[in-house]
């Protein structure tokens, strides 16, 4: 994430901030007036959404309203990576002049995304409104872990005024590295992806170190299951805050201890959640839908985002109005599926294997339909013990419908990136 221009900034943030306490009629006219200028765009210079537009019969003005977004055919990240960018991204708009982001996800195959100017500070200071949000000050110092070898060293024009300065750590560097980083720069605030920052502090309880003391740990990727939540609040003795966000649609969702839930980013996204594409109700698990309301080089109009979360029924109770998500159960590529065609979230695997005695690391990945294997780096204390009560619990979740493989590896690796998936199915 990369912070914005000031000139923009000046004009487009304070707004930005007052918004989640506007009524939700005057979020409801911006979020429409935003969603007619995308598709009027996005129909007359990107001839993929021409193309989706003619064969459902639809014209730009046909979309006035939220309620008309459902006209739209939905768009997935399979289908975009096939494209070819001239196909995908806006004639009138140079790419080149374009902030870019690539996302390869689990089938290895990138999508590269384009944000103009406008619409990458409008990106980032929907990041730094989260911020905001949730307690963060703009003179605290951050460090951010990033999955990039060269990292940026020149402070930008704002960190120079002494706000929101930020000092980006390599993932691919070694824990002790980052160690020495965040001595020199001593954060009050570490922002990483979950499994860097149980690596970190992994590291640090190994090495019984005690002076990376931050005040707040943010955790902005993936899922953030309720284990490593209490193992990162025990390690830095201060609050871990999730973030919901992607490359494609930016700060989707921040966490609100108040309430309970997550703020939804309203009036910079439209998130739907659907299932067997129908809105989902209340508490209801389904498919994370977005449109990008400032995604004007490349659209993101009813995208599919493979995420799965739950609207809260709840009114949120701390002045902010923007409405919440209930939970976020993790990407689609995350659940275990069963022959029965059930599907079982992740959580309850976290809650199986991260108490059993012994077990430093551990990787779940459904091979096939009956078949599952657990790989296990183990410690002294591991014991058949151990291993009884792993294939207990895992037959209990699967229902006795699949073939459990534990295997015991001297180490489980981590890409240099952090990138990580605990529990993953290749079905």
């Amino acid at each position: 994430m990369a912070f914005p221009k000031a000139a923009l900034t000046y004009v487009m943030f304070p707004g930005l901030l007052r918004h989640p306490r506007r009524s939700p009629a005057a979020i409801q006219k911006i979020r429409e007036r935003k969603l007619r200028r995308l598709v009027r765009r996005a129909y007359r210079y990107v001839p993929y959404y021409r193309s989706l537009f003619d064969s459902a019969c639809l014209k730009p003005q046909d979309i006035k309203t939220l309620d008309d977004l459902e006209r739209i055919p939905l768009t997935s990240k399979s289908r975009l990576r096939e494209l070819p960018e001239s196909e995908k991204t806006a004639a009138n708009i140079d790419l080149s002049r374009c902030g870019s982001f690539t996302t390869s996800g689990t089938s290895g195959i990138p999508l590269r995304s384009y944000f103009s100017r406008r619409d990458s500070t409008m990106k980032n200071l929907g990041w730094i409104r989260a911020f905001a949000h949730v307690g963060i000050r703009p003179r605290q110092k951050m460090a951010a872990f990033v999955g990039k070898k060269t990292v940026k060293a020149a402070p930008s024009w704002y960190e120079r005024l002494g706000l929101w300065r930020r000092k980006e750590i390599s993932s691919w560097a070694k824990p002790e590295t980052w160690v020495k980083e965040l001595r020199r720069w001593k954060p009050e605030v570490i922002i990483g992806y979950v499994m860097t920052l149980r690596i970190l502090a992994e590291y640090l309880e190994a090495n019984a170190l005690k002076d990376i003391k931050p005040r707040a740990i943010i955790q902005s990727s993936a899922l953030l299951d309720g284990p490593s939540r209490k193992f990162l609040e025990d390690a830095f003795r201060c609050p871990v805050i999730d973030i919901y966000g992607s490359d494609e649609g930016g700060c989707l969702a921040w966490e609100c201890r108040a309430c309970g839930g997550y703020h939804i980013s309203e009036d910079t996204v439209i998130l739907e959640i659907l299932k067997n594409g129908r809105p989902a109700g209340a508490g209801e698990v389904g498919d994370v839908v977005i449109t990008n309301l400032h995604s004007e080089a490349m659209p993101f109009i009813r995208y599919r985002q493979d995420d799965l979360a739950a609207l809260s029924e709840r009114t949120p109770s701390c002045g902010r109005r923007f409405p919440l998500l209930e939970k976020i159960e993790g990407r689609i590529d995350d659940f275990i599926r069963l022959s029965t065609g059930e599907k079982i979230s992740p959580h309850p695997f976290y809650h199986c294997l991260d108490p059993v005695p012994g077990v430093k690391r551990w990787r779940l990945t459904q091979v096939a339909v009956g078949r599952l294997r657990v790989e296990i780096a183990a410690d002294k204390d591991f014991a058949d013990a151990s291993r009884s009560l792993i294939d207990e619990c895992l037959r209990g979740l699967v229902k006795n419908q699949m073939k459990i493989e534990i295997e015991i590896v001297d180490s489980i690796p981590v890409d240099p990136a952090g990138k990580f998936r605990t529990v993953s199915s290749q079905v």
